[in-house]
């Protein structure tokens, strides 16, 4: 870019105006049940907090209901009263028992009401490939991991062979039954001796007579875990009363006020803190995407741990994982001050306007300002200009962006970040797109699709159609983009896989011309190339084209990817075999909650939201179910 164009671009940009949110209808105003384990307990408490400030946040109304005891027979006619109503759209629950409680969802779930549960789960909490499937979500701790970090610090303070007492709720509980195998595992690799498990029904009081009587039996019992906050009640209270503070090492789940009181005086020497309050707010933000038809909900959103010693628990940062008995009203909406940039890949193409829809949809819902600046080429030489504005405008509180470059975009973002604004990816990443363990970081997440899954599905369908020894072609864009260089990566893999022979790959440059151009010299000079993969809507319709030219329709299999309305007719028109869509205003919609949450002080905003494909075919192409998978300009 030459200085003067540099000059001018830069500042056209400083001198716009604000962007106003797309003209839309104002979103519907839903009502989502919250139907949590059981209350009053600190911890639901809390999550009925984070619920009830995702309600504010994005104009939903909340009916919640409790059970006064954490078992199915005071949850279940709670649940059966909520369907019958004929008003609730969504339900946001913990269940009692993860086998108990299914049939009263699996019913809410048959009369159109969605399910998402928190804290706890049903079946075994996989809803992707697990037994049981029909909850959108299940948002909460690894709580495997939760117990073993408790063992292991138990370990590391008492050493091997010592002997340890766990006090758990019931069996039959998704979270605490990890929870106890989780400590289990810690002490079979760390060489503690679990001396007694014993089970409290969920009552302090039970607790407290149970540590009580096995302190008594047990005189050599030097460690202790609970794994919830009744039990973590009942088994400091015991020690208390036993005068063996600080005699009895013992490792507490759930950072209710007292059993931070217990870390403080020495009773206890570690507390393990859930994030309850980040579980309710996703829950109803998940619920309210899928309500307003963004359906790349994650299956799981696991939402982490903050560890209390005696080191830190009186540090201001920890005090927000402390559950509070006293709830407290919502902090008040955001409005059009709080500013978001949204900078896609490039302008005009389907995808993005797509994308800016579901952009523009979340934002509507959380009524906040979107500033939009589009590259008019794929390239950084433009994005980074744009970036640059943005950040030297001064008010700007959050960016979500498709990167152009992996390595390239990396500076640019560095210094939002480093200026105070958060970070959030979309369709394409930088790095390698790890942002929990990757050399890159600071972004909140990244939001996209699968898309060496993408490609492998798109040549796969290729290896099917034209069996071993097939001659293919690969239309990819330019090296270094994030997913397009991951949909070839894919498409080669299958290619070895099912034993296709790739022939050549040519680079576009996101030019449709070109991709014709290159598409047709190829067909010309390979006479024997069978098939084809297009990586992106340029080249899609670029190689469309050439195919189009040459009469080549239906001799030449071909997966395109991406459904913009043209891919979509030579679907229609058999040019194409195969059409990979992604799901653009998801991965828009999606982005804006996830800012949003974060904005909240919400910490378990996933590193990674894959928002999946729908692959359009001759026989799917035309249903109306289809339609809203096609992106449209």
């Amino acid at each position: 870019m030459t200085r003067k164009l540099l000059f001018v671009t830069m500042l056209a940009l400083l001198a716009m105006a604000l962007v106003p949110v797309a003209a839309q209808d104002a979103p519907e105003r839903y009502t989502i049940a919250f139907v949590p384990g059981v209350n009053p307990d600190p911890f639901y408490i809390t999550m009925s907090v984070g619920v009830n400030q995702a309600a504010s946040d994005l104009g939903v109304d909340i009916v919640q209901q409790d059970p006064e005891q954490f078992n199915v027979q005071f949850s279940v006619p709670i649940l059966e009263a909520l369907i019958a109503r004929g008003d609730i759209d969504a339900i946001v629950t913990a269940p009692n028992d993860k086998e108990q409680s299914i049939p009263v969802l699996q019913r809410a779930n048959e009369a159109g009401i969605p399910v998402i549960t928190v804290d706890t789960f049903i079946g075994d909490g996989d809803y992707a490939a697990g037994p049981v499937q029909f909850p959108l979500s299940y948002i909460g701790s690894d709580n495997t991991q939760g117990g073993y970090i408790a063992c292991s610090a138990l370990a590391d303070s008492l050493g091997e062979g010592a002997k340890i007492y766990i006090q758990n709720v019931r069996p039959g509980i998704s979270t605490t039954d990890q929870r106890e195998d989780g400590c289990e595992a810690a002490a079979a690799d760390r060489g503690l001796e679990v001396v007694r498990v014993d089970y409290n029904e969920n009552d302090a009081n039970n607790a407290q007579q149970q540590t009580a009587a096995v302190l008594q039996a047990n005189p050599d019992i030097t460690g202790m875990f609970a794994t919830n906050t009744f039990g973590a009640l009942g088994a400091g209270a015991a020690i208390e009363a036993a005068g063996l503070a600080g005699a009895v090492e013992v490792a507490l789940f759930d950072a209710s006020e007292e059993n931070i009181g217990y870390l403080r005086d020495g009773t206890v020497s570690l507390v393990i803190a859930q994030k309850p309050a980040d579980m309710g707010y996703f829950g109803v933000a998940m619920a309210t995407a899928y309500l307003d038809g963004f359906q790349s909900v994650p299956k799981r959103i696991p939402t982490g741990y903050f560890v209390f010693n005696a080191e830190n628990v009186d540090d201001a940062d920890a005090a927000k994982f402390i559950y509070s008995s006293a709830g407290g009203d919502p902090a008040a909406r955001y409005d059009s001050s709080y500013i978001l940039g949204f900078v896609p890949g490039v302008n005009p193409d389907p995808f993005y306007i797509t994308m800016s829809r579901g952009v523009n949809a979340a934002a509507a819902r959380y009524g906040i300002q979107v500033v939009q600046q589009d590259p008019e080429q794929f390239n950084v030489q433009f994005s980074v200009p744009i970036v640059e504005a943005l950040i030297a405008r001064g008010d700007i509180s959050s960016l979500v962006t498709a990167p152009n470059d992996k390595e390239q975009s990396i500076p640019v973002l560095q210094r939002a970040s480093e200026a105070g604004i958060p970070v959030l990816t979309v369709d394409t990443f930088i790095g390698d797109g790890d942002y929990a363990a990757g050399p890159v970081q600071f972004p909140l997440s990244y939001v996209g699709s699968d898309n060496t899954q993408g490609g492998y599905i798109a040549c796969s369908a290729l290896a099917d159609a034209l069996g071993e020894g097939a001659k293919i072609y690969i239309q990819n864009v330019r090296p270094g983009i994030s997913t397009t260089d991951q949909r070839e990566d894919g498409c080669e893999a299958a290619a070895a896989d099912r034993g296709l022979e790739v022939v050549r790959i040519d680079y576009n440059e996101n030019d449709a011309n070109n991709a014709q151009q290159q598409t047709a010299a190829v067909l010309q000079a390979n006479p024997d190339i069978v098939g084809m993969f297009a990586t992106n809507t340029f080249g899609a319709l670029g190689a469309g084209a050439a195919i189009e030219a040459a009469g080549l329709a239906g001799s030449v299999q071909v997966a395109l990817f991406d459904a913009s309305e043209e891919n979509i007719g030579y679907l229609r028109d058999g040019t194409v075999s195969l059409v990979i869509a992604q799901k653009p205003a998801d991965m828009g919609y999606m982005g804006v909650i996830m800012q949003m949450a974060a904005a909240r002080g919400y910490t378990s905003v996933p590193k990674r939201v894959p928002t999946g494909y729908f692959v359009f075919t001759a026989e799917n192409v035309d249903d109306p179910n289809s339609a809203k998978f096609i992106y449209t300009g």
